[in-house]
């Protein structure tokens, strides 16, 4: 529900549209009368608040709070964005989903002696991906100059 709540407000708000284009060439963007300050304030409360409902619906999962136990997720939610596409968010959500796709494959598929080293065989996989599509699953495509 966030992912698409999200989509909708970037793509279909005056708010959204000024954060893309500000993401995408800050100095034209404020050139073009988008008020910066206001973007990046806007774009730190957003993201907030997403992990603000990440934070909950992980200790209501995991039920115990620790300083080091968001490396992983960090660390996943990074990959699927690089498999995905960097700027793209309907990337970043496949990228996740082949990510999670291909750990359960390798634990599924691994002998029981082999499972707890199911992630260096998924990375392995996101390595032969980045190697045919560099750009990711889903990169913007790029303008014909």
């Amino acid at each position: 529900a966030a992912l698409i709540l999200l989509t909708l407000f970037m793509r279909g708000s005056l708010a959204g549209i000024s954060m893309r284009a500000a993401a995408e060439n800050f100095s034209v963007a404020r050139l073009m009368g988008i008020k910066a300050n206001r973007v990046i304030a806007l774009a730190f409360v957003i993201s907030g608040l997403l992990a603000g409902v990440a934070g909950v619906l992980w200790v209501s999962r995991s039920g115990s709070v620790a300083p080091a136990m968001g490396f992983v997720p960090i660390l996943k939610a990074f990959i699927a964005t690089v498999i995905g596409g960097l700027g793209s968010l309907p990337g970043a959500v496949l990228g996740g989903f082949v990510l999670a796709a291909a750990e359960i494959f390798f634990i599924v598929a691994l002998p029981t002696s082999v499972q707890p080293f199911s992630d260096p065989f998924a990375l392995l996989l996101v390595i032969a991906i980045l190697y045919f599509k560099p750009n990711g699953l889903l990169a913007p495509v790029a303008e014909r100059v």
